[in-house]
């Protein structure tokens, strides 16, 4: 019998899914669809009809495709400008001589517990690091002779009327949510193997709506954070600075746009492109503006060895990663799409969240199944085997 997993990748202006099969360990596409969001308006849902409508759309699409079989599971790809991540420190005396699994359970629990904040809804706990007396970073401590265990997390988090919103359109067409997981967490543990985070890195994934980016060094986030500004925001800009419609601003920036102006083609357009240059780029520089301020707090301008990796569509402006050097004083890197050889997606960027979603799901399953996503009793559990897979 198929296992039949379900990816949804949840956007302001689109919805897109795909639909994929494990036969004795061999995993298949079997479809993908892409649906307009409706009921949904700056990352609002607004219309719950309207929303769970192009959910069903989708859902009923799958069920032609596939001829009486069930999807067993549903994961959620999400990334939204007022997402918050929340780094949580639990510490625990060990009063025996030595560190025990039952003490390490213990402050899971005590994480999942506390990872709370009114209005937001946690939807994922990630293990950061665990310390030993204070300042020795163990993966495993377990048998280990110390006096104190620290436990360090990061709890995501989005808001709470738009989790909800998510939950119920799934349950009204019969499909329950294993899990939901942040986009620039699946994309920093796809894309940055542990030569860049250890030596150093910033993975800056420029969506439409936002920008997220998260920091790491020495195999370890020191942060992950959301900037709500990026792809309407230049279109906005654009149709202001030149005076022209909101949709031949959009065309333009598709058609015209560039980082750093290529002298060939600002002689050969009938734009003025050093002023449509100027435009874009002052609303990059924003954004790396933000990111080297926090880089700078936490004393690692300048400093990460690996530099600055761009991602999404976004980030495939011409010289952008030119911009980005100049700006950082760091090496700048695009990644690279093939770098994930799966299926005839995988050369389409609209769906590769879903691709990224798709494996991370595929590599902290086991815990899961049979379960609902809603933050309970078992998260501990999931921390505890995230640890065991870190390295």
């Amino acid at each position: 019998m198929r296992d039949i997993k379900a990816i949804f990748d949840i956007g302001n202006d689109s919805i897109k899914a795909v639909i994929f099969a494990d036969d004795e360990g061999k995993t298949t596409m079997l479809a993908k669809h892409m649906e307009p969001t409706q009921g949904m308006r700056k990352w609002k849902i607004l219309d719950s009809e309207g929303f769970t409508r192009s959910i069903n759309n989708i859902v009923e699409n799958f069920v032609k495709k596939l001829w009486g079989d069930f999807i067993d599971e549903v994961f959620v790809s999400i990334s939204h400008p007022e997402s918050l991540v929340k780094r949580i420190a639990e510490q625990k005396r060990i009063m025996d001589p030595e560190i025990w699994e039952w003490d390490v359970e213990h402050l899971s629990r005590v994480i999942a517990d506390v990872a709370v904040k009114n209005n937001m809804e946690t939807i994922k706990i990630v293990p950061v690091h665990r310390i030993i007396d204070d300042d020795k970073k163990e993966k495993d401590p377990i048998w280990l002779k110390w006096k104190r265990l620290e436990l360090v997390a990061d709890a995501f988090m989005i808001p709470k009327n738009l989790y909800n919103g998510i939950i119920e359109s799934f349950n009204k067409v019969w499909l329950s949510v294993s899990d939901i997981i942040p986009n620039i967490l699946s994309s920093s543990e796809i894309a940055l193997d542990y030569d860049r985070k250890d030596l150093g890195v910033v993975l800056v994934d420029i969506w439409k709506n936002q920008t997220s980016y998260t920091i790491f060094e020495e195999g370890f986030p020191l942060w992950y954070w959301t900037i709500p500004l990026w792809g309407e925001d230049v279109t906005k800009d654009i149709s202001i600075g030149m005076q022209i419609d909101i949709k031949e601003a959009e065309d333009i920036k598709k058609t015209h746009w560039t980082a750093i102006v290529d002298k060939n083609i600002a002689e050969d357009s009938p734009l003025d492109i050093h002023f449509l240059t100027e435009i874009i780029s002052s609303r990059y520089e924003e954004i790396f503006w933000k990111i080297n301020n926090f880089l700078k707090k936490i004393d690692r301008d300048w400093k990460l060895a690996w530099g600055i990796i761009l991602i999404w569509w976004w980030a495939k402006m011409p010289n952008l990663d030119l911009l980005a050097k100049d700006n950082f004083k760091l090496a700048t890197f695009y990644w690279k799409d093939n770098q994930l050889n799966l299926w005839d997606i995988s050369n389409n960027i609209q769906f590769t969240n879903i691709l990224w979603t798709f494996v991370r799901s595929n590599k902290y399953m086991d815990w899961r199944k049979g379960s609902r996503l809603k933050i309970n009793w078992n998260i501990w559990w999931s921390i505890k085997k995230f640890f065991k897979e870190l390295f």
